[in-house]
């Protein structure tokens, strides 16, 4: 194994690939850094979870982050397991050439070591190709008999029996094809990184596409915080940031600078007029031709989708999208229901939706792209009640065709146009508090089908039931302004 010294993590190199200004900030003003989301730390925990999970392909090894936060003990402790040839190590750390690596799964047998990089992915994502491929080069210039990484992520195609079998859960690809051939690229990159460190002054990189590919970069209220205002072209919807970027390079800085023959679409011409004029843009005869396809009585329904990385119950594929809440919401009364138990519940799922919205003849709904998924799965998983099915799917009036078309458009929606951000500039009066965003809805589910009956179980499931709730009543309110507005 190489030299002790390190600078550079993998994801700060990954930073560095993306924006050096990035890097320099995150490596010496990480306080600088964005606040983390809730979506983006349930995100990284599935990742955790998945890899964790992972372990069960070569199981029995020793996980050297469960005996040190210290990458230096940790780099230590990885040589001497190495040395005293150890079949199966987690969190193998390496250093090579400043950069340090941390491999989800080393495997030596017969002289040979095997790494797996584990992602909580159906896609390889070229991210994650080049993520792999660092590691490659750090493990082929440090550990004698390295012969192979695979990048290892989950199979989409699996289809879970009574319980998951960890070996057809993920399917691994080679990358040693790929990084081999781009040794050089990153023997030159690091050595570029570590110029940047040195440097000690932060470049000056401004604003660009990197800052969102291929991730939004987590320093975006630094760099950006003199540009984006209300006028900014940045809040302009429909238009690529490539077009975006184009005018803000050339000097026009907010939408008023914006010369009307730069806008092709004319619909986009009216959005800068809605703009300057802080006006909605509305076109009523074409919100009326929707709300005419409105049949009394009338209701709003949202649904709430469970998609675990990990498939949960037997003939489900991993990320497979199932539905395990709806709410219901006339003029009168609200009505729900939750799925309560360990069991696969969807075929009560489905029964109880063809029951609670049989006396409806018009669903209202808010982008019923997840619905009709929804529905879709659950005509595949009973076949029996498929005509049922379709006959609520079709009874689906979708109120996001209105901003979707620009039927109707407020510049307080800036490039925003989802039901709580549109809910707020119509002043429905809908209030949204605790959970925030579908991943968290998720995520409560999960906490509340493993807890037993109680306080902590009552309170997810009143969460739960709110969050969908208020998407709901939204709906409903939000058709009601509509109504109003062509009247």
């Amino acid at each position: 194994m190489s030299s002790k010294k390190y600078s550079i993590s993998k994801s700060s190199f990954l930073k560095f690939e993306q924006c050096a200004k990035s890097f320099f900030l995150y490596k010496n003003h990480p306080y600088l850094r964005d606040k983390l989301s809730v979506d983006k730390q349930l995100t990284f925990r599935r990742g955790h979870d998945i890899g964790f999970f992972a372990q069960q392909l070569f199981p029995g090894g020793i996980d050297v982050s469960k005996e040190t936060k210290n990458a230096m003990e940790a780099y230590e402790l990885t040589k001497t397991l190495i040395d005293n040839k150890t079949p199966v190590i987690y969190e193998a750390t390496f250093i090579y050439k400043d950069v340090l690596v941390m491999v989800d799964i080393l495997h030596y047998e017969n002289g040979i070591f095997i790494a797996y990089e584990i992602k909580s992915s159906i896609k390889v994502s070229e991210t994650y190709l080049r993520d792999a491929c660092l590691q490659y080069f750090v493990l082929k210039n440090s550990l004698t008999g390295f012969e192979d990484l695979f990048l290892t992520t989950m199979n989409g195609d699996y289809v879970m029996d009574e319980t998951i079998d960890p070996k057809k859960l993920f399917k691994k690809r080679s990358v040693k094809k790929e990084a081999e051939k781009n040794l050089e690229y990153f023997e030159k990159k690091i050595e570029e990184a570590v110029l940047i460190l040195e440097m000690n002054a932060i470049p000056n990189i401004t604003i660009g596409k990197h800052c969102f590919k291929p991730y939004a970069c987590d320093f975006f209220g630094t760099c950006w915080k003199d540009v984006m205002n209300e006028k900014s072209v940045f809040n302009l919807p429909f238009i690529g940031k490539e077009k975006l970027f184009e005018w803000y390079d050339a000097g026009v800085k907010n939408i008023e600078a914006i010369e009307s023959s730069e806008i092709e679409n004319p619909k986009h011409l009216k959005i800068k007029d809605s703009f300057i004029s802080n006006t909605p843009y509305i076109q009523p005869e074409k919100i009326a031709v929707l709300l005419n396809t409105i049949k009394e009585p009338v209701a709003a329904l949202d649904m709430e989708i469970w998609s675990s990385a990990l498939p949960q119950l037997k003939g489900t594929r991993p990320f497979q999208q199932i539905p395990f809440l709806f709410c219901i919401a006339d003029e009168t009364t609200e009505s729900h229901f939750l799925t309560e138990h360990i069991l696969d519940e969807r075929k009560t799922f489905a029964e109880e939706l063809i029951k609670q919205t049989k006396k409806y003849n018009t669903l209202l709904v808010f982008d019923k792209t997840m619905e009709e998924l929804a529905i879709k799965g659950l005509k595949e998983m009973v076949p029996a009640l498929s005509a049922d099915l379709e006959e609520v799917k079709n009874k689906f009036v979708d109120l996001f065709e209105v901003f979707r078309n620009l039927y109707y458009y407020h510049p307080h929606f800036k490039n925003n146009f989802s039901l709580k951000t549109i809910s707020e500039v119509f002043e429905t009066g809908v209030t949204y508090t605790g959970i925030q965003s579908g991943l968290e809805a998720m995520n409560h589910y999960e906490e509340y089908r493993k807890s037993e009956e109680g306080i902590e179980k009552q309170l997810n499931r009143d969460q739960l039931i709110n969050y969908c709730m208020n998407d709901a009543q939204a709906t409903l309110k939000l058709a009601h302004y509509l109504q109003n507005l062509v009247k």
